[in-house]
């Protein structure tokens, strides 16, 4: 069992590192920086780089780096190396940093049939540099349609089982839902690589203006809102706000609308479940995302535990 770190901050607080040794947890997948091609740039840019303000000594940290799509659309093969070698001297510098030796480096992309050659020369070209074991994540539908998308050259992938729904003001939740993953699981049984489970132990907002979500609001949950008197409960996971008002650093107008996703304990454990009856119980290790304390709050401590149960 391991965790995702994605803040851009490294400063584990008393709640957190709580979980970690209740679970015996001593592996942490950790987002070093992200990497884009502004509009207005003619090279790709990593953003928000890790500072790191507690140390990670006595924790194995592999560094994640997140690469949007857009920059293997627009890489030449004459670019790639000399960019391979900028990811791999960041990487470096923020390890050395740290005294951090990493045995793995993953790397997080959202490719495309039409970019999977370029990501994967990427990848292979980055692999001959570092000499380190790869992995990178892999979304249900890439699983489902692997003959157009290609199987990437790494040593396993991590299947991200959450954001498979559509962000919109219906009941459905975007993060999790179970009719749209059974479309994709059965594939799991003939996929070639050996795969980690990422499942989703974050909530967040969809804020909601004239019928139309606006604005994705980050780490929200209904716990802030019941006690607001600033809005008022609709359903279960719905709140309108009855004032103009600030919450969390966001603005609503009055008559905004609230819509919380999550995903609950019973939906984390169906999903070990299922996955691990269309994979022949070949789940190499959970991965949950993301280590926050304000994300566990939204669980019962013993739920980590229960869920790794569920993988025998």
């Amino acid at each position: 069992m391991s965790f995702y770190y994605w803040r851009t901050t490294f400063s584990l607080d008393s709640q957190e590192i709580h979980t970690l040794r209740d679970n015996t947890v001593d592996t942490l997948y950790v987002r070093y920086f992200d990497v884009d091609w502004p509009a207005a740039d003619t090279a790709p840019t990593p953003l928000a780089p890790i500072r790191f303000e507690s140390s990670p000594a006595g924790y194995t940290i592999i560094p994640v780096v997140y690469i949007r799509n857009k920059v293997f659309e627009k890489l030449t093969p004459a670019a790639l190396p000399g960019f391979t070698n900028n990811v791999h001297t960041l990487i470096q510098r923020i390890s050395q940093s740290q005294a951090i030796v990493s045995r793995e480096v993953q790397f997080d992309c959202d490719w495309t049939e039409r970019t999977k050659d370029t990501y994967f020369q990427f990848l292979r070209t980055y692999r001959t540099l570092s000499k380190q074991a790869l992995s990178c994540t892999i979304r249900l539908h890439q699983v489902k349609y692997s003959g157009r998308t290609g199987i990437p050259p790494v040593d396993h992938g991590i299947l991200m089982y959450y954001n498979m729904g559509a962000i919109d003001t219906s009941s459905l939740s975007s993060i999790y839902d179970k009719s749209i993953s059974h479309r994709y699981t059965p594939s799991l049984r003939s996929y070639p690589l050996t795969l980690d489970l990422a499942l989703p132990v974050f909530t967040w907002g969809l804020k909601v203006r004239d019928g139309k979500v606006v604005q994705l609001l980050d780490k929200m949950n209904t716990g802030l809102f019941d006690k607001d008197s600033s809005f008022r409960r609709q359903s279960p996971n719905r709140y309108t706000a009855a004032q103009g008002c600030f919450k969390s650093g966001y603005y609503f107008q009055a008559g905004d609308q609230v819509k919380i996703e999550s995903v609950s304990a019973g939906d984390l454990k169906e999903i070990v479940t299922d996955v691990n009856q269309h994979t022949n119980h070949h789940i190499r290790n959970l991965i949950f995302f993301d280590l926050d304390s304000q994300n566990l709050q939204s669980y019962d401590k013993d739920l980590f535990k229960e869920i790794l149960a569920h993988t025998d």
